[in-house]
């Protein structure tokens, strides 16, 4: 669509320094994740919008195959507390969201490089 452009945002650094940055400003924890996509998209009149088109995972908090497996994702008990309070960060705004009556898209992306494609 001519009128649409999309744009990868992301701290651009790796490694330690990455580290560092995201340790300095915990900010960017919740709002530069990787795998980020904006839209930007014109409208008439010359108005100019953005959205997010993919929003990644948070940096730090790794889904683990205990949080949404068959035999494990009801059964919180496998758990230790650091691994269900990751469970609950990354699963709990959509688990309300869907109790609020809201509607929850899920895409499976695959990986390459590392990075989410």
């Amino acid at each position: 669509m001519p009128n649409m452009q999309m744009i990868d945002l992301k701290i651009n650094c790796f490694g330690p320094i990455e580290d560092q940055i995201y340790a300095a400003f915990p900010v960017l924890i919740k709002n530069i994740r990787r795998g980020n996509t904006i839209i930007k998209y014109a409208e008439s009149a010359g108005i100019t919008r953005y959205t997010f088109g993919r929003k990644g995972l948070e940096k730090f908090f790794d889904m683990r195959i205990e949080h949404i497996s068959e035999e494990h994702r009801y059964n919180d008990a496998c758990l230790d507390d650091e691994t269900h309070m990751h469970k609950n960060y990354i699963l709990g705004g959509p688990l309300k969201a869907i109790l609020d009556g809201h509607k929850v898209e899920v895409i499976k992306t695959l990986k390459a490089n590392g990075e989410n494609v």
